[in-house]
């Protein structure tokens, strides 16, 4: 009877971790869900939405390879992105 209820203790156990991991996988799924949602969001408020996907793109991949080339860039953009979100006209 010992090994029986070993097995079954085992079984729940497994169950339980499988729920677990389960579960761990969606909230993560969820939240690059949600992350790539505001990323998106990003584009609407800057209003590049009206450019194709390919503009966009571009636009991005430059604006990295800037940013990895000078540090007073990201300055620039992060000034900029700040005054943007507190609702201030921000001149491109």
């Amino acid at each position: 009877m010992s090994t029986q209820s070993d097995i079954v203790k085992q079984t729940q156990q497994l169950a339980r971790l499988e729920k677990n991991l389960a579960l761990q996988k969606l909230k993560r799924r969820k939240a690059e869900t949600r992350h790539k949602i505001e990323m998106g969001g990003l584009v609407v408020k800057a209003k590049m939405d009206q450019y194709s996907k390919d503009v966009i793109l571009g636009a991005l991949i430059d604006a990295f390879e800037n940013l990895q080339k000078d540090k007073a860039v990201k300055t620039l953009f992060k000034s900029k992105g700040e005054a943007a979100f507190m609702g201030h006209r921000v001149s491109i």
